[in-house]
Formats: structure tokens, sequence, C-alpha cells
């Protein structure tokens, strides 16, 4: 089920994780004890590098033929050709014991060139030797083109694999080890410690390398309008606001349209556009009331000119500075210049442009220390991972109004994520006994006492959020969780069927939980994938539907359904933690989808009987291992 962790900015949301873990048997799985190969004996320890000359080209493997895709009718090999190729074989393995590698490379070439054209098994061995001295050695390209070598004769050679990952892993393709490390780890049947360890590293720095990038990259588009409703909704101005009747857009976009006889001053056309972007948040068009509020700053600031309309000149710095103390002293507006920077940075944060959010509530504050932004800034400086600041920002606004309840309410939501949970208990508390009217406050009350175990409370704050605010989709969404957890799978269904009708079925995450239902529940996956894609259907923008579906997929063992639904979902997160878990999750299915496209036969197997097993612990009740 989803949770009710925090999200940005320190708003709740849906989980990403619970659907199909236990049929994510690569990253979920832990060794039992390391794999050992009896081919590869005498075995070959590991030694640290030394410097020495680099090796010879390594031979070639084995080819097939042509014509017929067999394997070339092996020429007559003598015994005393293979007795002397077992010898230098034996002389290399001591060469290497005594660290002299550069020796043990020429026996072990020798061995290869006595077997390489008989199509022996046994030539993989030399190869997959040599690769280690070479890896002694440092020689990393080289003993990664023999462990390549001896896997084109024996693909189901272990040490083979964990060698070449190695090896490709200090060459710096990370991606590449990590799929040599989970085919390790399947054909050993998950027991081999070294590519369990190889897996989980590589996973998590492939995913720390994409999350960097992607947190980098500028996003296209905002949220899931219902994420961003709730946000808004997280403050009591806001809802006074977006609660006040004012002109429709299409009144307010004819009194903004030029007029050459009747040019509109440059401060009035931004009180025109504010109020504009005021009735598009009351119809929840969001991206067009982003629009709104970039146009109306960029009349007097440059902060404004990334999302104002394209084409359009902007003012010199006089005029701006003109206009900013026009509108700044104009009476009645329905947003203060400070107010308009301050709403523009809140479409940037939710956006994920953080740097220009941060610009923005910085400008604003300048011209206004205000409560509301700097809550807004306090997520920020958290996403930025900067956490003194954030409770700082906490600080000033409780100095500049100490009864206000939107401090605390935000506040709880940071204890929380810090798993401070009595500190969140106080402060959500205080945030509902001044303003009775939010929402999430309320909900996350509740989930801080289900985390603390008190179910009388929580399921008391449930209930009452219910009652007051019947028609509340996320009331009555985390109100069906909390039963679930609770154990009364009926009452949930109810809570999450009711969400979905009072949203006129559009609220995704109650469709996401029915689907998590009907697997775990009734183990019914082609249901659960049934309701993720209504879940996607009612909200396109939902990260949580995107993400259970990659799990579904990975239950069924469709591996490229579920590698394009994570990426649905990564160009959809934008928190850090989240992020990093969707990539590893994605990583580790893609690393699998390669292996299982380009050697079926090897793979596929190994893959199915993981699954089974995982499937028959999930059937036991038991968490896979």
């Amino acid at each position: 089920m989803s949770d009710s962790r925090s999200r940005l900015p320190l708003v709740v949301a849906g989980a990403a994780a619970a659907a199909a873990a236990a049929a994510f048997v690569i990253y979920t799985r832990r060794c039992q004890a390391p794999a050992t190969s009896a081919a590869d004996s005498p075995p070959v320890a590991a030694h640290a590098p030394s410097q020495a000359s680099s090796s010879g080209t390594p031979a070639l493997p084995p080819t097939k033929d042509s014509a017929s895709g067999a394997p070339p009718i092996a020429p007559t090999v003598s015994k005393e050709q293979q007795e002397e190729a077992q010898r230098a074989k034996e002389r290399g393995n001591k060469r290497f014991q005594g660290k002299q590698y550069q020796l043990a490379i020429t026996e072990y070439t020798n061995a290869i060139g006595l077997l390489k054209d008989a199509n022996d098994p046994a030539v993989a061995i030399f190869y997959g030797n040599r690769a280690q001295c070479n890896a002694c050695l440092d020689q990393h390209e080289a003993a990664e083109a023999d462990c390549t070598a001896a896997l084109c004769i024996d693909p189901k050679y272990v040490k083979a694999l964990v060698r070449r990952a190695t090896a490709r892993e200090k060459l710096g393709k990370a991606e590449q080890a990590m799929v040599d490390y989970t085919g390790a780890l399947l054909l050993s049947d998950m027991q081999h410690e070294m590519a369990s360890t190889g897996v989980d590293r590589l996973v998590k720095e492939v995913a720390a390398a994409k999350t960097k990038k992607r947190l980098e990259e500028p996003m296209r588009c905002l949220p899931s309008p219902y994420f961003i409703a709730t946000f808004v909704d997280s403050f009591q101005a806001h809802r006074e606001r977006l609660s006040k009747t004012r002109p429709t857009v299409d009144k307010l976009t004819e009194a903004l349209a030029p007029n050459p006889s009747k040019p509109v001053r440059p401060a009035l056309r931004a009180q025109l556009l504010t109020n504009r972007a005021l009735a598009n948040m009351q119809a929840r068009a969001y991206e067009s009331a982003m629009l709104d509020w970039a146009e109306a700053v960029s009349l007097i600031s440059p902060l404004g000119d990334d999302g104002a309309p394209s084409g359009q000149s902007s003012p010199s710095s006089a005029e701006r500075e003109s206009t900013l103390k026009e509108w700044a002293t104009a009476k009645d507006v329905p947003a203060s210049p400070a107010l308009a920077l301050g709403m523009l940075g809140m479409f940037f944060h939710l956006r994920g442009s953080y740097d220009q959010a941060m610009a923005c509530y910085d400008r604003s504050l300048e011209l206004h220390n205000s409560v509301e932004v700097l809550l807004k800034r306090s997520s920020l400086w958290f996403e930025k991972e900067q956490l003194a600041k954030a409770f700082a920002d906490f600080d000033l606004a409780i100095a500049l109004q100490p009864k206000q309840p939107d401090i605390y309410c935000h506040r709880g939501q940071l204890h929380m994520l810090q798993q401070d949970l009595n500190k969140a208990v106080d402060d959500l508390k205080k945030s509902v006994k001044l303003d009775g009217n939010s929402v999430l406050a309320r909900i996350q009350l509740g989930m801080a006492h289900h985390r603390l175990k008190q179910t009388t409370d929580a399921r008391s704050v449930f209930q009452e959020t219910e009652t007051r605010f019947p028609q509340s989709p996320d009331a009555l969404n985390y109100h069906g969780e909390f039963l679930v957890e609770s154990g009364d799978l009926p009452g949930a269904r109810a809570k999450f069927n009711k969400a979905i009708e009072v949203s006129g079925g559009g609220f995704a995450l109650a469709h996401v939980n029915l689907g998590v239902l009907k697997l775990h529940a009734d183990q019914d996956v082609e249901g659960a994938i049934e309701k993720c894609k209504e879940a996607i259907v009612a909200d396109p923008l939902c990260e949580t539907a995107h993400v259970h579906m990659a799990h579904l997929m990975l239950q069924k063992n469709d591996l490229a359904v579920a590698v394009a639904a994570f990426d649905d979902a990564v160009a959809l997160l934008r928190v850090k933690q989240e992020l990093e878990e969707t990539f590893a999750m994605r990583e580790a299915a893609a690393a699998q989808l390669t292996l299982v496209t380009e050697q079926p036969d090897v793979y596929l197997p190994a893959l199915e009987k993981q699954r089974a097993q995982a499937k028959a612990m999930m059937a036991a009740g038991m968490p896979p291992m």
C-alpha cells in the first residue's frame, strides 16, 4: 500500500514499492554462502596487483560454422597434447601462487594454444585463469577479453562472469559489470557472495549516478493535479484565496487581450495576470496558472522570464522598477508582487527547478517576510538536504506568527520524515487545534499515531477526518490504508471505492490501492494490473501508478514492460530518495532483461527457478531471502 511519507513539497503521497517485491529476485535476495566451481581447480585466489608488463593478445575462442551454425568439427588432438596442456596449466597455477603473473600468463597461453582448435571445454578454464593473472597486473582490458573468450566456450562459467564483472567495474563499465554479476548470481542459485555484493553495490552506484543526472535536468511538466491540489490545500491562506469569487478565466483573458487604442499599463496587466492565475488554480489548470504567474513576475523581475510566453520582449530594468513600485502601492489587488514571486517559486519548486524556486523565494522574502513563503522555502531546503536551514526557516516563521497553523502542519511532516514521531504528533495536534480545516494535518496526525502503534488514537483521527471531509478523496484513501494495515480489508476496499467515486474516478492512488488489495488478498495479478491501468488513465502523471505497474510486470515475468514502466516513473519523480529507489529497481530489472534477451537458453531457466522459489515463499507468508 502507499504510505504517508511526505514528499516534495512535504506532502502526503503514495509510496513506490510494495506491489511485487517477491518477484524481484536479483535485488532483494541475499547470498547464503559463496559458490565455488570445481572446474577451476585448483582455485585461483585473489592477490594484490603488482607492477609488471602487459600480457599478449588473448587467443580467439572457437567459432561456429557459418553455414550450419554448428560448432566446427574438432581436429584430432593427441593424448600428448592434452597432457602437455594440463602440465602447462599446472605450471601456470604454481607461477600464479608465487605471484609470478607474467610467467603464469605464458603458461596459460601455451595451454590455450595446444587445445584451442580442438573445441575442448578445458580451454575456458585456461582463459579464465589467464584473465585472473591479467587482473592482478591491472591489465583489465585483457582480463575482460579473456573472460569473454572463456564465456564463448562455457556461458555458464560463473568465475569468468565474476572476473569479467570485476574487470568491467575497474574499466568504468558499471552497467555491463552489473549484468555480469547478475548472471553469476542467477547461475549460482543466488549463492555467490561476491556477485551478490557486486549487484548491491553497482545497483546503488548506477542508481545514484542516474538520479544525480535526472535531478540536474529541467522538468518539462508539473506533477499530478491531485498532488498539487493536496499541497496547495495544506496552506490556510491558499484555501482562503481560492474560495473567493473572481471573474472567469475567459473574462480575464478578454481583459488581457491587446488593444492598441487603449493599452493596459504593466502594473494593471500584472494584477489581471495574477487574478487569472488564481482563477486557473481554482479550476486546477496548473500549467496555465504557472504561465500567468511567470508572465506577471516578468513585468517586475527577470526571474519570470523563463516561464513567460516565448516571443515576448522583456522590459528594461527601469521599466520593471517602475512597475514594481506602482503594483506594490495599488489597493485591493488579487496578489502583491511578493505573493506573485512566492507563487512562481512554488510552481518552479513543484516542477523540480530548485535553483529558480529558491531565487523566487528569496526575492519574495526581500519584499515581504511571509510565513507562507518561509514554509515553502523550508521544504525546498529539505529537498536540498539542508536540514538545519529547513528548521531555521520554521523558527523564523514562528517568530513572525507563533499561532499560524500551517507552521506546525509542515514542521510535523518534517519530523515524520526524520522518524521523530512524538514531536510530529505534538506539532500536528497543534496544527489541527489552530485550524480544523486542514485535511493534510489530520491525515498526517492519524499516520503518526499509527506509526507509534497508537491504534485507537489513529482510528479516531481518521474517522473524525472522514466525517468532517466526506468528499475528500485523500481522507478516504488514507483511512482505507489504515484499515488495510489494521486487517479490515473489506472496510478498506469500501473506502478506496468511495475515494474514486467522490473524485469522479480521477483519484489514481485509490485505483492503485484497490489493485494492491487484489494482488495480496486475492492473488489476482491480472486484476491488479487492470487497476493500475485505470489509475494511469485517470492520472497519467501519477508516478506511484507507474511504479506499481512495473512491479506487477515483474511478477508477471514481463521484464521489458516492467523496465518501460520504471522509465515512465522516473520521468515523473522529483524526490531524490524515491528516484534512487526506483532507478535501483529499474537497473536490476534491466540487467535481467539483458541476460534473458541475449542468452535465453542460459538464463531463462535460472530466472524461472528463482521466481518459483520466491512465489512459493510468498505463498507461505515468508519474505524473499
